[in-house]
């Protein structure tokens, strides 16, 4: 906590863009008692105007905060305004080290959550926007400044996000959107509470209950927490809560119910001082992904020293328990660990790092742990060759399987890690020199299985899907590479219709993820059972949709083709560079044309992308050469005026400037000109040029969309240039 805090007096007289960092009271709390110092710290002052203190984690405004604030406010008249520093979904978050101080940018006090920031972090997130704001001014009006609320405690939830959906500036596209996610919810369920509202929007939910409460309620997004190492990992975990500021005196604590008492409980219970905690509302998901984040640290220390002078050539679904508190206490370079323990640490680290694979493999005269984080290989751990085949044998004896060094082999463990449940896909490989190599493909339980809300998906994009899934027959191809989010994507689309009044069977190898409403079947070959036979028995079962996990051959192929044409919505995953080459790709298995072209509903092509940093991610404007690519992909109409980003890096993405991936989805629905294309068997430019007349748009021209919307950069989309016009 800072012991001096200046509060400027206010400046009506100066404008906000040629006010400098005026000089205001200094107050040294070292003056007075430690009561008042308190008082005077930003925690004190928050407890005293009913808000939250916070610590920025970027000291500036978020790309989401600026467009909310061009959307709903105006030039602010004061040279120390309330500062737009980030949102909660429609709500925009303001920041000011003085709670007294008023100006709001002219946005409707309701819409606004305030926030206590300390003045350096006032005065260094100011600069950022007088420069934003100069580079492109925003209006000296705004119409929303006049907007009156209405009594959103007897509107309730619903009737609140209705009085939203009319009065708030919402584009079109987002209220079709919404619309259709409404309609979603409410079809299962006669009254929606808060969770089905976020999963709506991230976050609407919880803003919803910010109004009906009078702005009483304090409430926050988990995104804004810095990392903690105060309270365990585990302790947070069981209780979904993750503190938002922890001061001397108070701890505010993100709750998804409200309230913490469990919490204290258990924390007492402990052994540990009695502290006072604030709850602040906040949504399940955002809480998991900040203890998550919390955890996906990893220690460099872990690595060693791979210079060229150090390195040689030698010469010669059981559950494995993990606990967070032991992890915390091993140090990989320390030689008194034993072989389990570093394995568990590795795997526990890439797990923390949301890492999909862990790759084990020897390296010169080291063996190595590379965990695939965001799709990028990253070394976690090494340590000395000879403990190479201990880490095999330890690993495959968890998996069940047997110890020979000269076959491929596959097999399955699970990981327990305090309440989370994480299953793992083991692959075994053979290496020169009698060595294997291990591949472990994480499928996390938790967190695995998304929603179409989840996936940053445009208007035309949820219409094709949604008139898709809502066929009563018909065949679905999703096409990409191996480990580009095929399989997720199926998972979502039947979940998006997994009811009561819907029989869905599937057909996998591996059932990646167990889902309830969902009848699943695992291939076993040494039983005969495999994808085509598995299909001809699931049509004996009287299905409605039917999910096969890859079509690898002509006779599964064919039996996916036939099983559509009888009544059946089949799903199934194939390997094809794009949408439409999947087609020639079935003709060559030798799918019948006619046939291909009576059943084919869907093409769908997927590439993974890596996600921008939200904290670090850098503003640029953009160039006329980028405005004539743009408008040569077709992507714009007119010029864009705001900026694009690009990748930086900052603690939270640990230096890559990136964080997550987002998927890319080139959809092509086949009408009937497409159709006719298909059984003709014409080539693929004819096709290609009757789907962009359609609306289609490549796997590129969607790269650029994300682009265009702030998700991921240039440099990242420039490898599928080749699918662009």
């Amino acid at each position: 906590m800072p012991a001096v805090l200046n509060i400027p007096p206010p400046q009506a007289s100066k404008s906000f863009g040629s006010a400098g960092n005026s000089p205001g009271a200094t107050i040294d709390a070292r003056q007075v008692d430690a009561r008042q110092a308190a008082i005077l710290s930003i925690e004190g002052l928050a407890l005293q105007y009913g808000m939250m203190p916070l610590t920025l984690l970027r000291e500036s405004c978020s790309p989401e905060a600026e467009r909310l604030v061009r959307k709903l406010g105006r030039v602010p008249y004061v040279a120390d305004p309330w500062l737009p520093v980030t949102t909660l979904g429609p709500l925009l978050v303001m920041a000011h080290h003085n709670p007294r101080a008023g100006d709001l940018w002219g946005v409707p006090p309701f819409l606004v959550i305030r926030v206590v920031i300390s003045q350096e972090q006032y005065q260094n997130t100011r600069k950022d926007l007088v420069n934003r704001f100069g580079q492109m001014p925003i209006s000296q009006s705004n119409a929303m400044e006049q907007l009156q609320p209405p009594r959103f405690d007897e509107l309730g939830l619903e009737g609140s996000y209705n009085w939203l959906v009319e009065n708030y500036p919402y584009d079109d596209a987002e209220k079709v959107k919404l619309a259709g996610f409404y309609e979603a919810q409410k079809s299962k369920g006669e009254k929606l509470e808060m969770a089905n509202f976020n999963v709506m929007q991230r976050n609407l939910g919880i803003a919803l209950q910010y109004l009906v409460s009078g702005s009483k309620q304090l409430v926050l997004s988990a995104a804004e927490a810095q990392r903690q190492t105060f309270f365990p990992l585990p302790l947070l975990e069981r209780h979904v809560v993750y503190p938002l500021y922890i001061g001397r005196h108070v701890c505010f604590m993100l709750s998804a119910t409200g309230d913490c008492y469990k919490f204290e409980d258990e924390w007492i219970s402990m052994g540990n001082p009695a502290i006072k905690i604030v709850a602040v509302l906040a949504d399940t998901a955002t809480i998991r992904d900040a203890i998550n984040r919390a955890g996906a640290t990893f220690d460099p220390s872990a690595v060693a020293s791979m210079d060229s002078a150090s390195l040689s050539v030698a010469d010669d679904a059981n559950v494995v328990e993990i606990s967070p508190e032991d992890m915390a206490r091993v140090n990989p370079q320390n030689p008194a660990h034993g072989a389990e323990e570093l394995v568990q640490w590795a795997l526990f680290t890439a797990i923390r790092c949301r890492a999909s694979d862990l790759h084990l493999e020897k390296f010169y005269n080291f063996t190595r742990f590379r965990a695939r984080m965001d799709g990028t290989m990253k070394t976690i751990m090494t340590a000395p060759e000879s403990q190479h085949n201990r880490f095999v044998a330890l690993i495959k004896n968890w998996a069940g399987i047997n110890q020979s060094r000269a076959e491929c082999q596959d097999g399955r463990l699970a990981l327990s890690i305090g309440r989370r449940r994480v299953d793992v896909r083991l692959a075994a490989v053979p290496t020169r020199r009698e060595f294997q190599k291990l591949i472990m493909r994480f499928l996390d339980k938790q967190d695995g299985v998304k929603r179409l809300s989840d996936f940053n998906l445009s208007q035309r994009q949820i219409d094709i899907l949604t008139r898709t899934m809502q066929r009563d027959q018909g065949l679905v191809l999703v096409t990409g590479p191996t480990g580009s989010g095929k399989t997720t994507t199926l998972y979502a689309l039947l979940n998006s219709v997994n009811d009561e009044g819907v029989n869905i069977q599937t057909i996998e190898d591996p059932i990646e993820y167990e889902i309830e409403g969902i009848n699943q079947t695992q291939t076993n070959n040494h039983r005969g059972l495999d994808f085509a036979n598995g299909l001809r028995a699931l049509l004996r079962a009287d299905p409605d949709i039917i999910l096969i996990g890859e079509s690898r051959d002509a006779e599964t192929a064919g039996a996916a083709v036939n099983a559509s044409l009888t009544g059946h919505l089949v799903l199934t995953t194939l390997h094809a560079n794009d949408s439409l080459r999947a087609v020639t790709r079935l003709l060559a298995m030798g799918v019948e044309k006619y046939l291909l072209a009576d059943s084919l509903a869907l093409s769908q092509a997927q590439r993974l992308a890596r996600r921008l940093c939200n904290y670090c991610k850098q503003p640029v404007q953009v160039t006329q050469e980028i405005q004539e690519l743009f408008a040569k992909q077709q992507v714009i109409s007119q010029p864009v005026t705001t900026p694009i980003f690009q990748a930086r890096g900052c603690d939270e993405c640990h230096g890559t400037g990136y964080a997550g991936r987002v998927a890319l989805m080139e959809l092509c629905e086949v009408n009937s000109e497409l159709r006719d294309l298909v059984e003709e068997a014409a080539p693929m430019s004819a096709m290609r040029a009757a789907a962009f007349k359609n609306g289609f748009k490549s796997l590129y021209q969607e790269g650029l969309t994300q682009v265009i919307g702030g998700a991921t950069s240039l440099d990242e989309i420039k490898c599928l240039s080749y699918t662009g016009l």
